[in-house]
């Protein structure tokens, strides 16, 4: 009896959700439907794809209208090109309401759409490419240009919001960016009516019934979105690039080691999910990893170290959404890292830190003598390897524990060594064979 109740219960189930959507169906049949696309915070690669990835989905379900709801201070140039083309190219109508602003890269997509409605106290225009430079500033107000005449409105508007030099005095004189408010949009033929909710933008297209659906970034694409900002992901490839220095050069694997990869991986998963990068970046970026820890085997440095690093960097840059973009991620990077790098290993080195990063392989208990103690002249003398050396870690020369580094050789624990070298706060030994 119980089996049957169960398996009844089963099919029920599975018939209410079977025919779930046919009842919504059927609620919408005759309905107009309008799609709603938020587009909030920094324009980044991320959002475009979730903007263009919303506009098939809109289209695949042959909705009466899309509303797209604005609100930024603008972001990355790239972006918004590839949303404005995305709008261009909708086969449904698209109506952009600014909630509260549209600055920037904002004013571009605001402009490429074929209405504009404004809540009250909303502004749009200050478009100043950055960095700036005159190609650039005329190559994106040709952009808005394009844009405006499309649709209708005046281009030298649009012109003043990217060019200083565009002068019209009853709005922007010479030497200032376009800002305009919602009642100077409308007066100027950029905004056809300025209204404070959506309900009421709905009524006023004729869609006060119409059957909405409102789409969201979901987590991943937020967290893409995030992670592909223009002061994010410099960060997390220095945080990367500085915790995988302090791991090969500590022994064991430890928290750097985590921190490194967890950084590194953050970079390249936030620039695949975002749609812009494949995976032969992320495979190239690894292989130069492999060869730069082939090369502290090897005495000097040669082919290994040098492809290792090519790799690396070509990793970087590819990842990203243009090479302009990863080059300068990666210039960034390595700024921080010159940087802020031997600052931090002289702190670790200092407050006795750096061993505290090693998960295994520690051996446990305090030095018998400070360095201050020790005699500097260690040259010659013979010890053992008490952790593996790849290449530091600690031996013991004459009953006492030392940081040591060795010749680029793989050294395991019970190794003897003899120093060839005495740096003070550590020594460099070989293997010695007796």
């Amino acid at each position: 009896m119980r089996k049957k109740l169960f398996l009844l219960v089963i099919t029920f189930t599975i018939v209410i959700g079977m025919i779930s959507p046919v009842y919504e169906n059927v609620w919408a049949k005759g309905k107009e439907t309008v799609y709603i696309i938020p587009v909030e915070g920094e324009i980044t690669p991320a959002m475009a794809a979730f903007f263009k990835k919303s506009i098939q989905n809109a289209e695949s379900v042959n909705v009466d209208a899309i509303l797209v709801e604005l609100s930024t201070f603008g972001g990355r140039v790239d972006a918004a090109l590839e949303i404005k083309e995305t709008i261009e190219q909708s086969k449904i109508p698209i109506i952009v309401y600014i909630r509260d602003r549209a600055i920037s890269a904002g004013a571009l997509i605001a402009i490429a759409a074929p209405r504009i409605i404004m809540a009250p106290g909303s502004h749009m225009g200050s478009a100043e490419p950055i960095p700036y430079s005159t190609k650039a500033v005329a190559a994106i107000r040709g952009e808005f240009e394009a844009a405006a005449e499309r649709n209708g409105r005046d281009k030298i508007i649009a012109a003043a919001m990217v060019d200083k030099e565009v002068d019209i005095p009853e709005l922007s004189p010479k030497g200032s960016l376009l800002e305009i408010t919602a009642g100077t949009a409308k007066e100027y033929g950029y905004a056809e009516e300025i209204l404070e909710s959506r309900q009421k933008v709905l009524d006023y297209l004729g869609y006060e019934d119409a059957f909405v659906i409102e789409n969201q970034p979901d987590l991943l694409i937020r967290l893409a979105q995030f992670l592909t900002k223009s002061s994010v992901a410099p960060l997390l490839l220095t945080i990367g690039i500085i915790a995988i220095i302090i791991e090969i050069f500590t022994q064991g694997f430890g928290v750097a080691g985590i921190i490194g990869i967890s950084s590194l991986t953050l970079y390249f998963g936030a620039n695949l999910l975002a749609g812009y990068s494949q995976w032969w970046p992320v495979i190239v970026f690894f292989i130069g990893i492999i060869l730069i820890i082939v090369e502290f085997f090897i005495p000097g440095f040669g082919l290994p170290g040098i492809s290792g690093i090519i790799a690396i960097f070509t990793g970087i840059i590819f990842a990203a959404s243009d090479l302009v973009r990863g080059m300068i991620n990666l210039g960034i990077a390595l700024g921080l890292v010159v940087v802020l790098a031997p600052i931090l290993f002289l702190f670790l080195k200092r407050f006795g830190t750096l061993r505290g990063f090693v998960l295994s392989e520690t051996i446990v208990g305090k030095p018998e003598n400070d360095m201050d103690d020790v005699d500097k002249r260690l040259v010659g003398k013979h010890g053992i390897a008490l952790t593996t050396l790849r290449p530091s870690g600690i031996v013991e020369i004459d009953g006492k524990r030392l940081d040591a580094v060795s010749q680029g050789e793989f050294i395991f624990p019970g190794t003897h060594v003899k120093v060839v070298e005495d740096k003070g706060l550590s020594i460099v030994v070989s293997k010695y064979n007796n």
